[in-house]
């Protein structure tokens, strides 16, 4: 009984031995094979999201490069409108006319104002209805009936005066027209990474209007429609814009205000 007892005990524990054998799931090959498994699942999972991140910068910047463009182009639009506002009557509203290059004068801010005293012969001050927001240096236009002169401001504008750097060589009846006139010019240049920008200069002053720019043109078209290189024939500018390395090109034909 006691040989007998000992055997069964043996038998059952070796029994359960090879139940939790059984029930240990997988061998070590089996799990190195799985993780095998899982790592390239993983693996081609993050190269997906790689790619999916890289097109989604990409698209990110041609959708800010394209709001950009836009952008400038609104700016270039509304001012070449104004070509010749703030220039005497006498006078071409164009001033350059090259194909990556235009110049013209133009009153931006719209400041107008008119004489409130005749302005005599050899004054330097002038009486007007309104001078406040016109700066020091800027080129104002004074045009009488008969005839137009242009002159520099010695200092800021006051309520209702503005200060010349030079004298009246001609008298101006009272309600002549007085107006800014800012020189605005358009033109390309490398930036430092050696991409192309269009760049805006007014007064002197330039800044980055559009950058990484493959192509700027633009052509001049006289009031018949013919095309011309003359300033002074200029009616209409068509622009043309395109993307650095070709493809999406963007073109506007804007009539000038003052031709």
């Amino acid at each position: 009984m006691r040989g007998y007892g000992s055997g069964a005990f043996r038998s059952s524990r070796t029994s359960r031995a090879s139940r939790l054998r059984e029930c240990a799931g997988f061998s070590l090959t089996e799990a190195m094979i799985s993780l095998a498994a899982g790592l390239a699942v993983l693996g081609a999972a993050f190269q997906g999201l790689t790619h999916f991140q890289k097109r989604l910068l990409v698209q990110q910047q041609t959708i800010g490069w394209s709001q950009d463009l836009r952008l400038g182009m609104q700016v270039l639009e509304a001012e070449l409108r104004l070509a010749g506002t703030g220039a005497p009557r006498s006078t071409s509203p164009v001033l350059k006319a090259e194909g990556e290059e235009i110049e013209f004068r133009a009153n931006l801010a719209g400041l107008t104002t008119t004489l409130t005293e005749a302005g005599a012969a050899g004054q330097l001050d002038l009486a007007v209805g309104s001078g406040s927001g016109w700066s020091k240096g800027k080129l104002i236009v004074i045009c009488g009936v008969d005839q137009c002169a242009t002159h520099h401001l010695a200092r800021d504008g006051r309520n209702h005066g503005l200060s010349l750097t030079s004298p009246l060589t001609e008298a101006f009846p009272v309600g002549s027209v007085v107006s800014v006139s800012n020189q605005v010019r358009y033109y390309l240049r490398p930036d430092q990474q050696g991409k192309t920008t269009v760049m805006r200069m007014v007064d002197g002053g330039a800044n980055a209007l559009m950058g990484e720019i493959g192509l700027f043109r633009l052509t001049y078209l006289a009031k018949d429609g013919r095309p011309t290189r003359d300033p002074a024939f200029v009616a209409r500018v068509r622009i043309e814009v395109g993307a650095e390395g070709g493809g999406w090109v963007l073109t506007r034909d804007v009539g000038l205000r003052g031709a």
